[in-house]
């Protein structure tokens, strides 16, 4: 092979070589770090609070006094009329 056509390709192939590592690497180091932070927002998943809401405590109270605190209107049948016609 003639040397001013046989160096010429091996530069080609060399240059190749090292673009086609250089891609492989840096698409290893991208799935990578893309797995270490899905990981992490996996890992950071927030227990749950124990503490009870101001308004569970007020919906776990008792009943009977929550139902003799409550009082009901009588419906104007005017406005009955009216929402039945929409």
């Amino acid at each position: 092979m003639d040397l001013a056509v046989g160096l010429p390709v091996l530069v080609a192939l060399v240059a190749g070589l090292v673009a086609v590592r250089t891609m492989i690497v840096r698409r290893r180091r991208s799935l990578q770090a893309y797995t270490r932070t899905r990981d992490e927002r996996l890992r950071k998943s927030k227990p749950k609070d124990r503490r009870t809401t101001r308004a569970e405590m007020r919906a776990n109270e008792d009943p009977t006094t929550v139902m003799g605190q409550m009082s009901s209107q009588p419906r104007d049948p005017k406005r009955d009329r009216a929402r039945s016609r929409r």
